[in-house]
């Protein structure tokens, strides 16, 4: 079966009200685990500022019972119950559902012999209120930000909820994140320690992201919190750029005035000046988060501390860029990932290139049954890369 059948099959099985899902024709399946998240709720939520070009204040949420409680899948490899390994697979911004990334997670499992877990970052995928992907309700708001802010145009019903909350608290980009990190290294913890009961104690952890998730990814390896991280392997995936050489504005992603807004408080402003808006400094490990984050914003931040960090790490990232990707263009990821330095032994990159239409948000297309087999090909020419890295 090729990636779109694939694709088919585990979109028509994946189910998160289903505790364990078989896989036709695999002996892989997919076990659906709960997690807490380490920062609770806020007691009450957020109002819209005077200035905000919105009323729907029901998209501001701070406070979200599913956010903090929440299911993640698993794929288990070979029909077995516990696993010696794990690949935590991070998604891009904007992401409602897991559909896209369902068998990149079974490939992975099966060829690796690790278990892959699909992770959600705090507000996205199943952390998220199910309205926020309701097309009725969010074109009413995507058609208010085009009425209201002259040139938005690429306001769409898919990113529309993510522009709001991001054009009036550009803050909960950083909030958000950072809360996924502490979620991620909580995982971590609970995987090696023994505590979950998918994985052997001291199983190893390592990383396939993609896109904004290779951003949130690089924060946690730079940071690398009582050296949690520091023998993961990471394969990045169309991502590990700084944030000042990402181009967010997408149908899909967000639109110009969200993308404009979060450029004023993180790349033209000190990105200090949003720091009292975080009320999460009291965690361990904030203050060396917080620098990571403020490294990968630009080049020219904490470029000492990202520069030597990517230098340990180079034997433990990988990395592959696609020569039209408009969001995240792979030469920026390579200057990032490289840096100034002259010292050798650079991180690998490979930028790559398909013979069919595609974009950052859609590598791999399977709205064409002409290119079927073209997709199968650019699928297994990145994956096998992933794989011999990971494995």
């Amino acid at each position: 079966m090729d990636y779109f059948g694939n694709q088919m099959l585990l979109k028509s099985r994946f189910d998160f009200r289903t505790r364990d899902i078989s896989i036709p024709g695999s002996t892989s399946r997919i076990v659906n685990c709960d997690f807490q998240s380490v920062i609770k709720p806020e007691p009450a939520n957020v109002s819209p500022n005077q200035d905000s070009t919105t009323d729907h204040s029901d998209l501001l949420l701070r406070s979200f019972e599913g956010n903090y409680h929440f299911t993640y899948p698993v794929f288990m490899p070979g029909g077995n119950d516990v696993a010696k390994g794990a690949i935590i697979l991070l998604h891009g911004l904007n992401e409602r559902n897991w559909q896209k990334y369902l068998y990149w997670a079974q490939f992975l499992s099966e060829k690796t012999e690790k278990a892959v877990i699909l992770f959600p970052m705090a507000f996205h995928v199943n952390r998220s209120p199910g309205f926020w992907s309701d097309p009725r309700l969010m074109q009413e708001v995507a058609h208010q930000r085009v009425q209201q802010t002259s040139g938005n145009e690429i306001a769409t019903p898919i990113n529309a909820a993510l522009s709001t909350r991001l054009d009036i608290h550009p803050e909960w980009f950083c909030t958000s994140g950072l809360q996924s990190c502490y979620d991620l290294i909580s995982l971590t913890q609970m995987i090696r320690s023994g505590n979950h009961h998918l994985f052997c104690k001291e199983a190893t952890v390592d990383f396939f992201a993609y896109s904004v998730g290779a951003f949130l990814l690089e924060v946690l390896l730079i940071a690398n919190p009582d050296e949690l991280f520091s023998d993961s392997k990471s394969f990045l995936f169309l991502g590990g750029s700084s944030f000042e050489q990402m181009q967010g504005i997408s149908r899909y992603i967000m639109d110009a005035k969200a993308f404009d807004r979060l450029g004023d408080a993180f790349i033209r402003h000190d990105p200090n000046a949003v720091r009292h808006k975080i009320n999460i400094e009291h965690l361990s490990s904030f203050n060396t988060l917080w620098s990571a984050f403020v490294s990968m914003l630009s080049l020219e931040r904490f470029q000492a501390l990202r520069e030597f960090a990517f230098h340990r790490l180079r034997n433990q990232i990988s990395a592959v860029g696609l020569s039209k990707d408009q969001v995240i263009p792979a030469r920026s990821i390579l200057q990032t990932l490289w840096g100034s330095s002259k010292k050798r032994n650079k991180i690998p990159m490979t930028i790559l290139d398909f013979p069919y239409p595609y974009s950052h948000e859609n590598p791999f297309p399977t709205g064409n049954p002409a290119l079927r087999s073209q997709v199968d090909q650019a699928f297994h020419q990145v994956f096998s890369r992933a794989v011999k890295f990971l494995a």
